[in-house]
């Protein structure tokens, strides 16, 4: 028997070094290995996804920006009887008759050449414009393609090249 009667330490029969587990528990390098495969295979396929919303987004920002041009071109028509040569004539200003784009357009001046924008107005007769919006070199737009607005309400993408295509 044992115990304080026998004069030997009584023993637990659960201990942790009886029944072989380790006190201290925590990640075996293997399990830490296999956690950092899955993030990185999860990883490489949300990253190409998630730069293609981007590149999908700031297309639909430039549109919507074209769109704009387009319609402040034709109220500068009505005004003056032909079509604005440059941003600043269309109201994109400082109040001082500098270009200001404002905090969207700065945004989207990383992936389009805004204050390079063509406008290619025509005094006519008829009077045209056909705008031209080119991605910046080295962005993530620069194989996008450039974005054309007519005033005839014409647009495309890809402008003048053998793949051009409506957007």
């Amino acid at each position: 028997m044992s115990g304080p009667m026998t004069g030997q330490p009584r023993r637990w029969a659960h201990s942790p070094r009886e029944s072989g587990r380790r006190i201290n528990e925590g990640f075996t390098l293997v399990e830490l290995m296999v956690v950092v495969a899955i993030i990185g295979i999860l990883a490489g396929i949300a990253y190409p996804s998630y730069m293609d919303y981007v590149r999908k987004g700031n297309r639909a920002k430039a549109q919507a920006f074209l769109m704009d041009v387009a319609q402040r071109q034709q109220s500068y028509l009505i005004v003056h009887r032909e079509y604005a040569q440059s941003l600043t004539q269309l109201g994109f200003t400082d109040g001082e008759g500098t270009l200001s784009l404002g905090t969207d357009l700065s945004s989207l001046s990383s992936a389009y050449d805004i204050a390079g924008m063509n406008i290619n107005a025509i005094s006519g007769p008829p009077p045209s414009f056909n705008l031209v919006l080119t991605p910046q070199l080295n962005s993530l737009q620069s194989e996008d393609g450039s974005l054309c607005l007519a005033n005839s309400g014409a647009r495309a993408r890809y402008c003048g090249a053998a793949g051009e295509e409506a957007w």
